[in-house]
């Protein structure tokens, strides 16, 4: 049903021998960052939208200096060769598979590169990024600031409410299958979000301490009743 995910992931350690930390590291959006947002976001009574940019590593083409290999192995040579059976006549005798990576996934500069494509995405759009914090970036629209702040792939944004839907539409052109909330009730970063409609918002973490609490019942030892739960309210 969606709720479970399996992912599998190359080793990019030993990418860490030759490619300097400058290279390999993204920003993310800072928590005080995040907080000032939805703060001015619910005093200004702006329309508020998350939305979610699926694959986002796949979107990032690795430059073209960049030159890297991935090896397939055994079973893993027949699931390459059974999706893609053109895959069988580049199949070494010892069922060995080399693929080279034209995206930028399963790597250590992946988030940078993302970062780097999204982040010239928006400024296209017109926004400039804030110098404090680079994964924050404002424009005027008719006279009024358009918002938005982003942790990789997850975003967060307020504004008018027409100018809300143009970005969304034209971010959903660039990167198709945006995963979209809207409302007063949003979560983000596993963080809730109600935007009262008073200029407040209130924030909490309730909801994913207790479906942590669920889903990890036995591990931790801890059932989670109206009886006893400090979250029952």
């Amino acid at each position: 049903n969606g709720k479970i995910k399996g992912r599998c992931c190359s080793d990019g350690s030993g990418q860490r021998k030759y490619v300097p930390r400058e290279e390999a590291s993204t920003p993310t959006i800072a928590v005080e960052s995040l907080i000032a947002l939805v703060t001015i976001f619910a005093f200004e009574k702006r329309d508020v939208v998350v939305f979610d940019v699926p694959g986002a590593y796949l979107h990032a083409d690795l430059p073209d200096d960049k030159f890297a290999l991935l090896r397939f192995e055994d079973q893993f040579v027949d699931i390459m060769v059974e999706v893609n059976p053109d895959f069988a006549s580049s199949v070494r005798n010892w069922k060995v598979l080399y693929c080279r990576i034209l995206k930028a996934h399963g790597m250590i500069e992946s988030a940078l590169l993302w970062y780097t494509l999204y982040a010239d995405v928006l400024k296209q759009q017109g926004f400039k990024l804030n110098k404090v914090d680079k994964c924050v970036a404002n424009k005027m629209v008719n006279g009024k600031q358009l918002s938005i702040g982003w942790y990789v792939d997850d975003n967060i944004v307020g504004g008018e409410a027409s100018a809300v839907s143009a970005l969304i539409e034209n971010i959903n052109k660039r990167f198709p299958g945006l995963v979209i909330q809207r409302g007063r009730k949003l979560e983000f970063l596993e963080i809730d979000f109600f935007f009262r409609g008073d200029g407040k918002v209130d924030i909490g973490t309730v909801s994913y301490i207790k479906q942590m609490i669920k889903d990890f019942e036995k591990e931790i030892g801890m059932e989670l009743t109206k009886k006893n739960s400090i979250f029952s309210r």
